[in-house]
């Protein structure tokens, strides 16, 4: 874990409202049932009803369906977050798709999406809910980026260039909010075991290891460490962090080979395959 540091206090220890985007799988759903078994009231957001419809029952979680995309959609739903469990002053924003294929060949329409849910959300999510908590007594919002946006992947090129956008945004914002009282946290985890993992494993084998990735409570507490340290970025899993530096100090010429580390199967010369069914997770 590593970064630049900022300043500001977290939110206190006691229950403190929590806001998880994407929360019907994978992190996000980990995050959403790990604050609520903490004894916070949370609201766990996802654009897909039936996935939110399958969560747990929990004392004070609370289900909001919502495209974190459309502006009017998300500040509604802010309201209905309000008047449910409070205003947010922990906010996990791990709402994101992926796409498989090399990024000429890639149609516009995948690119466009890919930037429009995991970077122009993420703008989205930080711009309702920071002056929110500018407007309280602050609090914190995580963001969940990737390696991917620190070692560009000629495999998911428009993922990663869509991450690395995230990355750029949470550091900035940290700078903004550094005397707001809010905190800012861009984790970026390598591979991580998650229904959106499973399915690329299993859409492009020549493309996705069948390596398991790590737990999404890896990333979880790494991002609390973040925020305790006052960290900007976090890097979870085992040899994440020392990918970041060499990607750091020879951008050039290790690339390819933490590339190879990442993915453990390259292909380039197979055309871009069918893209991951849209789904944020």
């Amino acid at each position: 874990m590593s970064g630049s540091r900022q300043g500001g206090t977290p939110s206190g220890t006691g229950p403190h409202a929590v806001l998880v985007t994407g929360a019907a799988s994978g992190i996000g759903r980990h995050a959403a049932l790990t604050h609520a078994r903490r004894g916070h009231p949370v609201a766990a957001v996802d654009i897909d009803a039936e996935g939110l419809a399958r969560l747990p029952r929990q004392k004070d979680l609370h289900t909001f369906a919502c495209d974190v995309t459309d502006p009017a959609a998300l500040d509604r739903t802010l309201q209905d977050v309000e008047a449910a469990v409070g205003t947010p002053t922990r906010v996990v924003h791990s709402a994101g798709i992926a796409r498989v294929g090399r990024l000429l060949d890639q149609p516009l329409a995948d690119i466009e999406q890919l930037v429009r849910v995991n970077y122009l959300g993420s703008v989205q999510v930080a711009r309702a809910v920071v002056p929110r908590m500018a407007a309280g007594q602050g609090g914190a919002l995580i963001l969940v980026a990737s390696i991917a946006g620190w070692v560009p992947m000629t495999s998911v090129g428009a993922y990663s260039a869509s991450k690395a956008a995230v990355v750029a945004m949470a550091e900035v914002l940290a700078r903004e909010c550094a005397d707001s009282g809010g905190r800012v946290v861009c984790v970026c985890p390598p591979a991580v075991e998650t229904p959106m993992l499973t399915e690329m494993q299993r859409n492009h084998p020549d493309v996705v290891s069948d390596a398991p990735g790590i737990h999404p409570d890896v990333v979880l507490r790494s991002a609390e460490r973040a925020l305790a340290r006052r960290r900007v970025l976090a890097f979870p899993g085992r040899g994440t962090t020392t990918l970041w530096r060499a990607r750091r100090l020879a951008p050039v010429r290790v690339t390819r080979v933490l590339e190879a580390v990442l993915l453990k199967q390259l292909s380039r010369s197979r055309p871009a395959q069918a893209p991951v069914p849209d789904k944020q997770t």
